[in-house]
């Protein structure tokens, strides 16, 4: 009996050290916002759907995320465009941890973080299509789907983060490349696999599908008024 109550013992306490994914002992919660909106994101008002997040990350997760996986994606994703202060109660650990500068103590040792993230994202955002793209460039991002890269180093190195090429070799970038360039190099190779690299116009986001889906992608971001091209 005494080896059965110390064996649930260890179990109770193996579930909450795995729970706990955050020590919020070291965290500091202060906001810099005076005052949040105290509206929610128009979504079906400006003709954005569910459906738009199930066919996007359908279309980028199918060969690296099971159909429960993705639903998690887009549950996630769908409650951050709708609705980003419950987003940020909800999924906390996970809002807090797609910021920049998480993991980044200050001088005290300490972590300042925003409380709310997401609905702070809506507030000082200009407008939903803005709010929108950041939101779901760091679901993304968290879930190795997007990445970013502004200069040909940064671009070679981002490839390591995508899911879909993680295991790929790259050449490395020439003394004059940039990032359209570079990615315009790395298509060429990315060809024989069947894939393409697709790139934000003017600020760098980057995804790689497989060819046969690149209109279908790009037409579903541009719903979201943002344009992904081919370099």
């Amino acid at each position: 009996m005494k080896k059965v109550l110390l064996f649930i013992i260890a179990i109770i306490f193996s579930f909450i050290a795995i729970a706990q994914t955050t020590d919020y002992s070291k965290v500091i919660f202060r906001s810099e916002i005076y005052q949040y909106k105290d509206t929610k994101p128009k979504t079906q008002e400006l003709g954005i759907d569910k459906d738009l997040l199930i066919d996007i990350i359908s279309q980028l997760g199918d060969s690296l995320y099971t159909e429960k996986e993705q639903k998690e994606i887009i549950d996630k994703a769908w409650l951050a465009f709708t609705n980003p202060k419950l987003f940020d109660f909800v999924y906390k650990d996970f809002a807090v941890t797609t910021l920049n500068n998480w993991g980044k103590p200050n001088t005290n040792g300490k972590l300042v973080l925003e409380p709310n993230p997401y609905l702070t994202e809506w507030t000082v955002s200009n407008g939903e299509f803005s709010y929108f793209q950041l939101a779901l460039s760091k679901i993304l991002n968290h879930y190795s789907l997007i990445t970013y890269g502004d200069d040909a180093e940064a671009v070679k190195s981002s490839f390591n983060e995508l899911l879909i090429t993680k295991d790929i070799s790259f050449q490395d970038p020439k003394d004059d490349d940039w990032a359209y360039s570079y990615l315009e190099s790395v298509n060429n190779e990315l060809v024989k696999k069947g894939l393409v690299a697709l790139v934000t116009k003017g600020y760098y986001n980057i995804i790689v599908c497989k060819i046969e889906k690149k209109e279908k992608l790009t037409e579903l971001f541009k719903k979201l008024d943002w344009e992904f091209i081919q370099p």
